[in-house]
């Protein structure tokens, strides 16, 4: 591809389809058509919905790319998705591993490494050829509802060396790579997809922390670099991230040296849908130095039947304000170029890169999967044993409690496609792999144990499973399970462990609990690792990759 040769040929449509990464429902292909024949989009965001399976994904790209080559310059579609481990597609047919915060956990690069070329591996087999991570943000708000397990950890010296890894590891299996969100999303106690944020860190602070994993990302080669819709008070006061000159250029462009895609967090998100015009914003956005917009999130507050026509609305106005001179050609001309030379280094073709049946034997292969339960087992950690109930003998009874009431579960379908797509309660992995590993047990609900019709005989030891989940826009309700692990240590503190589905920033509300056992993840990997720990705790770690300041809990700041 000559990208200059092609910037000289394309008309300002053609220039401004590609300044634009657009989503589409799973029922409403034609919308994508639409798109990407008519308005020449040359990119989009993919969610679960639209690739539940990896043949689903295989078959969409394959059109996608269809719709792309009936086009006047045929140029190759970025396909991106959120295959970050906490959130996922193709699920649960793909490998997306415990999650960035148990490979946090590990303590070791190589897991990162490995972790990330799986991932990249699977989505690459079957056409999608961007990836939508690492989150490269130090987690230092326990209260951060949005990132969290999202996370490598807190330190920044750790999540810097993962992100570094992750970076490699998915260029290595095959796909751009896309750190986010830039500058920082860790110090937040709101989610951007509900409001807008405001991080109050001095600029040096900023420096030592949050900008220390993108500058390490970039030194790993990545590719493009994804904005947070946060205002940086110390940066710039009056703009979010997205919006902001003097974080896009003078920060990431020339401070870091970043000379690859700057792509906005989707536009869509409460904290630019609640205080900017959408239109307005998009041009503001491309002013500051975003060269590729974003809308994804289409489960958000608008009408499905207007999605296309809002997304055209804002193609329309990019046009609009070039042809103002609000838009200058020199702006868009840059930011093209940005894209095309992506598209060109990365290889991008209008086809997936294999063989049909090639590809769905590639996504969730049992190598794969090996490699999810190997990371998901070095991440377990024993915060706690001061019973010395672990490890627990073959023949030991188990009362097993879950403290999640099963209303809580409901929301975890309700994201359509966006987040974790895992529907299955972690609880009951965790029982199945129990079940699996022939352990001696009986079950007890949360309604059981608050309804005080739970109580353990003597010779059992109580498993308690605490779950959470990172759910875009809506909170995991987690009520009952401090209700339920209180209760139970209240009155059986030395027949209690805990096992943590989770992070353990939970430790907060019962700081005092005597066996505590971590997986930093949700995700299946994670619960059969546990179940395997508990019955051989030989090399497990006693670390975590963030603090819990309440239970005395120090984060690591770096690879052992």
């Amino acid at each position: 591809m000559d990208v200059e040769k092609l910037l000289g040929e394309m008309t300002i449509q053609e220039k401004v389809g590609q300044m634009f990464l657009l989503a589409f429902s799973g029922d409403r292909l034609d919308e994508a058509r639409v798109l990407m024949e008519e308005n020449m989009v040359g990119a989009a965001y993919i969610s679960n919905e639209n690739v539940p399976t990896p043949e689903a994904a295989y078959d969409l790209t394959t059109k996608l790319g269809q719709f792309a080559g009936n086009t006047r310059l045929q140029l190759p579609l970025m396909l991106g998705v959120d295959q970050e481990g906490a959130w996922s597609v193709m699920y649960p047919g793909s490998s997306p591993g415990p999650g960035n915060m148990a490979i946090g956990a590990t303590l070791d690069p190589d897991m990162a490494y490995k972790m990330y070329e799986v991932i990249g591996k699977e989505l690459h087999s079957v056409g999608l050829n961007t990836l939508l991570a690492p989150c490269a943000d130090c987690n230092s708000n326990p209260a951060n509802s949005i990132i969290g397990m999202r996370s490598f950890g807190e330190k920044p010296g750790l999540v810097g060396q993962m992100t570094a890894a992750a970076v490699h590891g998915a260029r290595t299996g095959g796909v751009i790579v896309t750190p986010k969100h830039f500058p920082g999303h860790g110090d937040t106690s709101q989610d951007s997809h509900r409001d807008l944020p405001t991080v109050a860190r001095s600029v040096e602070e900023l420096q030592a922390i949050d900008l220390h994993p993108f500058a390490e990302s970039v030194q790993a080669g990545a590719g493009m670099v994804m904005t947070a819709h946060i205002i940086f008070s110390a940066l710039d006061p009056d703009n979010p991230a997205t919006l902001s000159p003097a974080i896009l250029n003078d920060v990431l462009h020339d401070q870091m040296g970043f000379d690859g895609v700057v792509l906005s967090d989707s536009m869509n998100m409460m904290a630019m849908k609640r205080h900017y015009d959408p239109k307005e914003a998009a041009i503001q956005a491309f002013l500051a130095g975003v060269d590729l917009l974003m809308l994804a999130e289409e489960h958000y507050d608008h009408n499905a039947e207007q999605y296309l026509a809002n997304q055209q609305a804002l193609i329309g106005a990019a046009i609009e304000a070039n042809a103002a001179g609000t838009l200058p050609t020199a702006r868009i001309d840059e930011a093209v170029r940005r894209v095309l030379t992506l598209k060109a280094d990365a290889g991008l073709t209008l086809e997936p890169p294999v063989a049909k049946n090639e590809a769905i034997e590639i996504v969730g292969s049992d190598a794969h999967r090996h490699i999810e339960l190997d990371v998901a087992t070095a991440a377990v950690s024993i915060l706690r044993n001061r019973s010395s109930l672990l490890p627990l003998n073959a023949t030991q009874k188990i009362l097993l409690v879950n403290t999640t009431s099963r209303k809580s579960y409901e929301p975890l379908g309700a994201t359509r496609g966006i987040g974790p797509n895992q529907t299955d309660a972690s609880f009951d992995l965790f029982e199945a792999a129990l079940k699996q590993a022939n352990a001696i047990y009986r079950s007890r609900s949360a309604e059981d144990v608050l309804a005080a019709n739970a109580d353990p005989t003597e010779d059992e030891v109580i498993v308690a499973v605490t779950e959470n989940f990172p759910l875009p826009g809506m909170d995991f309700d987690q009520e009952s399970q401090a209700q339920v692990v209180n209760r139970l240590h209240d009155q059986y503190p030395d027949q209690l462990v805990i096992v943590a589905l989770r992070d353990p920033y939970e430790l907060r509300l019962f700081p005092d609990v005597n066996t505590y056992l971590c997986t930093f993840s949700f995700r299946k990997p994670a619960a059969e690792a546990a179940a395997s720990r508990l019955f051989d705790v030989s090399d497990t770690k006693t670390t975590s990759p963030v603090s819990v300041a309440a239970a005395g809990i120090e984060a690591a700041d770096r690879v052992l």
